[in-house]
C-alpha cells in the first residue's frame, strides 16, 4: 500500500511540475460549455483531479462490492460450519449405535455358536443312540426279547 501511495506522490508531483511549465492562457469548449482564457495549468490541474476523483469512486464501489462479497461468503461459512458440527455430531451418534450394534452381533454369534454346538452334541447322541440295538421289555416275567 505504501509504494502505491509513493508512485501516486510522484505523479502527482510530475503533473504539477508539467502545468507549471505550460501555464498559457487558453479557451476550452465543452459541448454548450465555453472558458475562454484560463490558464492551461488549471485545466490540467483540473483534470487530473478529475481523473484521481473517478478513479477514487469506482474504487469505493469496488471496495463495496468486495466487503458485500465478503460478507456473503462469511456467513455461507458459518451456516457449512453447523452443517459440519451437525455432521460430526450425527458421526458421533452413528458409530455408538455401530459399536452397539457390533455388540449384539457377537452376543448373537455366541447364542448361535452354543446352539451349533448343542445340536452338533445332540447329532453325535442321536447317531450314537441309532447304533445301539434297543432291546424290549420282557414279557410276562420271560427274559426273552419278543421277535
Amino acid at each position: 500500500m505504501l509504494a502505491i501511495a509513493i508512485v501516486a506522490l510522484a505523479f502527482a508531483v510530475l503533473v504539477a511540475m508539467f502545468a507549471i511549465q505550460n501555464s498559457a492562457l487558453v479557451s476550452i469548449s465543452f459541448f454548450q460549455w465555453q472558458l475562454k482564457d484560463v490558464s492551461l495549468a488549471i485545466v490540467i490541474l483540473g483534470s487530473a483531479a478529475a481523473g484521481a476523483l473517478a478513479v477514487g469512486l469506482f474504487s469505493i464501489v469496488r471496495e463495496i462490492g468486495l466487503r458485500l462479497s465478503l460478507r456473503s461468503c462469511h456467513s455461507k461459512l458459518d451456516v457449512i460450519a453447523k452443517e459440519l458440527d451437525e455432521t460430526q455430531e450425527t458421526s458421533l451418534e452413528l458409530e455408538q449405535e455401530l459399536g452397539k450394534l457390533k455388540g449384539e452381533i457377537d452376543l448373537k454369534t455366541q447364542e448361535l455358536q452354543t446352539g451349533k454346538r448343542l445340536i452338533e452334541a445332540l447329532e453325535v447322541e442321536l447317531e450314537a443312540t441309532r447304533g445301539m440295538e434297543i432291546l424290549p421289555e420282557p414279557i410276562d416275567g420271560k427274559d426273552e426279547p419278543i421277535k
